[in-house]
C-alpha cells in the first residue's frame, strides 16, 4: 500500500520535531547559529522518521527538504517580503539534517523495505536526461523569481520547493517506494536554483540580494 501508519513512537518523535520547528529563530543569521542547529535537528528527526517508516532514502530527504523550504517561505508570507527573518541558511541546516536523518533511517529500517525501495529506483541516475531538465527547471524558476522579486533567497526557496513539492504530489500518488519518486530529482532542480541566486547575486550585485523588504 502506497501509505503506512505511524507508530506511536514515530509519531511522537514527528511531533517532537514540528515543536523544533515552530522554535523563533530570531538570532543573527550566522552558519552555526543557535537556530541552525535546532533547524538541522528538526530535519534530522523529519529525515529519520520518514526514512525508517518507508526504507527510501528519498521520503526522508523530500520531507525533510520540503518542510523547510515551505516554513520559510511561510515566514516571507507573513513578513510581507523576504526580510532577513527568511533564511536560506536555516533551509539548509534543515534539509543537510534531512538527508542526515535519511541515513539513518534507512539504517533502521527493516532489509525488506529498504530492499522494496531499493528495486524501485535502481535505474535513477544522476546523470539521466531527466535530470538535466530538473536542473534547467530549477535554474529558471530561481532565475525568474530572483529578477522579480530583487531576492536571491526568493529564487533559492521557490525552485527548492517546487521540485519538492512535485516529488511530494508524486510519493501520495503512488507511494514513497514508486520509480516516479526521486530524491535525486529535488536535489538536481534545487541545485540549479542555487545557481541561480547566485548568478543572479554575481551579475546585479547592487539590485539582486539575499534579503529584501517589499
Amino acid at each position: 500500500m502506497p501509505y503506512r501508519i505511524l507508530s506511536p513512537s514515530t509519531r511522537l518523535l514527528l511531533a517532537t520535531a514540528l515543536l523544533t520547528l515552530a522554535l523563533p529563530s530570531w538570532a543573527e543569521d550566522e552558519w552555526f547559529g543557535g537556530d541552525k542547529r535546532a533547524h538541522f535537528l528538526g530535519g534530522l528527526l523529519i529525515g529519520g522518521v520518514f526514512s525508517a517508516s518507508s526504507g527510501a532514502h528519498s521520503a526522508g530527504v523530500l520531507t525533510g527538504c520540503g518542510v523547510g523550504a515551505f516554513g520559510e517561505l511561510i515566514e516571507a508570507a507573513r513578513d510581507r517580503g523576504f526580510t532577513p527573518r527568511v533564511s536560506a541558511k536555516d533551509f539548509a541546516a534543515e534539509c543537510a539534517g534531512a538527508v542526515a536523518g535519511a541515513y539513518l533511517g534507512v539504517k533502521l529500517a527493516p532489509d525488506d523495505r529498504v530492499a522494496k525501495s531499493k528495486a524501485e529506483h535502481s535505474n535513477d541516475s544522476w546523470t539521466g536526461a531527466d535530470k538535466r531538465s530538473h536542473f534547467l527547471g530549477g535554474l529558471l524558476i530561481s532565475g525568474l523569481l530572483s529578477n522579480y522579486t530583487d531576492s536571491a533567497t526568493a529564487g533559492v526557496l521557490g525552485a527548492c520547493g517546487i521540485s519538492a513539492a512535485g516529488e511530494l504530489v508524486d510519493a501520495a500518488r503512488n507511494g514513497w517506494t514508486s520509480h516516479h519518486v526521486s530524491g535525486k530529482d529535488f536535489a538536481i532542480g534545487c541545485l540549479g536554483g542555487v545557481a541561480a541566486g547566485f548568478a543572479g547575486v554575481y551579475i546585479a550585485p547592487n539590485r539582486i540580494v539575499w534579503s529584501r523588504e517589499f
